[in-house]
């Protein structure tokens, strides 16, 4: 009973973190100069993209004097870099920089072109922007040149728009690619271009290779572009926090949410588990909501076919065990949902940017691999449920707290009697009057008592013997 008056609770909560979604702003942005702080992390984090996305927009909305992006990163995710830098960086209002604090490698490298303004650290580097799996599966020829392509065709767009030169970037992306200053050869046609911060300075053409100078700070780039406003740094909101957390932490999630709902299937009622799996979901669900992995009418789809599959496994696991077509289609639906969530199902190319239609490729096409995070996500989640789920079983009767989940009173096919097991022995015949699943009621004679079956379930009325007694344990197997 208290844990159904905790559900509406929780879809309070909800709706609270949702209207208070985006609301917690830190101080105005109006003539200031923002700074955006990208970590080694941060670029395999959607959510962070969101937070990244609607920061630029506030920035354009509030008046900012300024955004310089504090890059340290190895790269990232492609497709999210890329509609940062074709969408959100080129609606931006104020002036853009990037500052390579380190390493501004891959994603980081594409983030810097799409600005007005790259500067870098005294020690640091950039480049190495040629696309690869998240797994460093390696692409075949064909599907290199055609990923190369499509990727050099915006990254060129976006820099000729910033005024960079854009040989550079394609030497970053694509090996084929040579790049020499006068008889000094920055890369060959054997390597991908990256520069230190001596290279990237130089002059090319009479215009910085890829940077306008060396800086030992965020200040020595605001006194460089006569930048007046005092600095702030871009935090995300409480529930920008969250939504990072779920989508970092998606796997464990769907865990602890797969476990404690096929534990609530096997003990009568609502109690604790099934409650634990509702907040799980519930999380999961609301925190790649914030990310801005679901948006209209995805997310009425996705809530739809994750319900739908969970109604068609408590129909095979408690209503027609064995049926296994509602409990197979229930799965499919649920990893669709759960993958759908977690993926970038469809690759944004953006629209062209004004005066360079030319310059955007076509679609690329389907690839397995876009998905490649969200089906590692949903297979970890999984095996950890059943590793969870087996340890439960194995170590739950005779662990304390957990033994109000063992059947202890009332239970369809009538009431199960407290009986020490030296009233029954190995051997004795009875029959299952309820279903076993794994626990249940089981009559032997006149005697009602408690017994599990391993690895299985059993319907009621099934015949039993008892294979094994571990003290207060009744196991029991079905015979013909």
């Amino acid at each position: 009973m208290k844990s159904a008056l905790l559900l509406p609770l929780l879809v309070c909560l909800s709706l609270l973190a949702f209207l208070g979604h985006g609301q917690a702003q830190t101080g105005s942005y109006k003539g200031k100069v923002v700074i955006i702080p990208v970590g080694e992390e941060d670029l395999i984090a959607r959510a962070r993209f969101e937070f990244m996305s609607r920061t630029l927009e506030r920035c354009t909305n509030e008046g900012a004097e300024a955004v310089i992006f504090d890059l340290d990163t190895p790269g990232g995710l492609l497709w999210d870099t890329v509609d940062l830098m074709m969408n959100d960086l080129q609606k931006l209002k104020p002036r853009s920089f990037a500052f390579v604090n380190k390493r501004a490698l891959s994603a980081g490298a594409m983030i810097a072109v799409a600005t007005d303004g790259i500067y870098m650290a005294p020690t640091s580097t950039a480049g190495a922007a040629t696309p690869i799996y998240g797994n460093a599966q390696e692409m075949g020829d064909a599907e290199r040149a055609k990923m190369n392509s499509a990727t050099m065709g915006m990254a060129r767009a976006v820099a000729k728009r910033k005024g960079h030169d854009p040989r550079v970037i394609e030497a970053m992306i694509d090996m084929s690619r040579e790049l020499k200053v006068g008889d000094l050869v920055l890369d060959t046609k054997d390597s991908i271009l990256t520069l230190d911060a001596q290279e990237a300075t130089m002059q090319l053409d009479g215009k910085p290779v890829f940077a306008k100078g060396i800086v030992d700070s965020l200040d020595d780039i605001k006194k460089a572009e006569g930048l007046k406003g005092a600095t702030i740094i871009a935090e995300p909101t409480l529930f920008e926090v969250i939504a990072i957390w779920v989508t970092k932490y998606a796997a464990i999630l769907i865990l602890i949410g797969v476990a404690g709902g096929y534990l609530e299937m096997q003990t009568p009622g609502f109690g604790i588990p099934g409650f634990v799996s509702i907040a799980a979901f519930s999380l999961f669900f609301f925190g790649h909501y914030v990310a801005g992995s679901l948006v209209g009418q995805e997310t009425a789809v996705v809530a739809a076919l994750f319900v739908i599959g969970v109604f068609l496994l408590i129909i095979e696991l408690a209503i027609f065990p064995g049926l296994l077509v509602p409990g197979i289609l229930g799965f499919i639906l649920i990893m669709v949902a759960l993958v759908y969530t977690m993926s970038a199902w469809e690759v944004p190319l953006p629209a062209p940017l004004p005066g360079d239609s030319k310059e955007v490729p076509q679609e690329v096409g389907f690839n397995l691999q876009v998905y490649a995070l969200g089906l590692r996500n949903f297979a970890l989640g999984i095996l950890g449920a059943g590793v969870l789920i087996l340890a439960i079983f194995r170590f739950l009767p005779e662990t304390g707290p957990f033994k109000k989940l063992v059947l202890t009173s009332a239970i369809d096919g009538g009431e199960a009697k407290t009986i020490p097991a030296a009233t029954v022995t190995v051997g004795d015949e009875g029959h299952a009057c309820s279903a076993l699943r794994p626990y249940g009621t089981v009559q032997f004679g006149e005697r009602r008592v408690e017994a599990m079956v391993e690895g299985g379930y059993l319907a009621n009325g099934t015949p039993v013997r008892i294979r094994e007694i571990q003290g207060p344990k009744i196991i029991v197997e079905p015979f013909a």
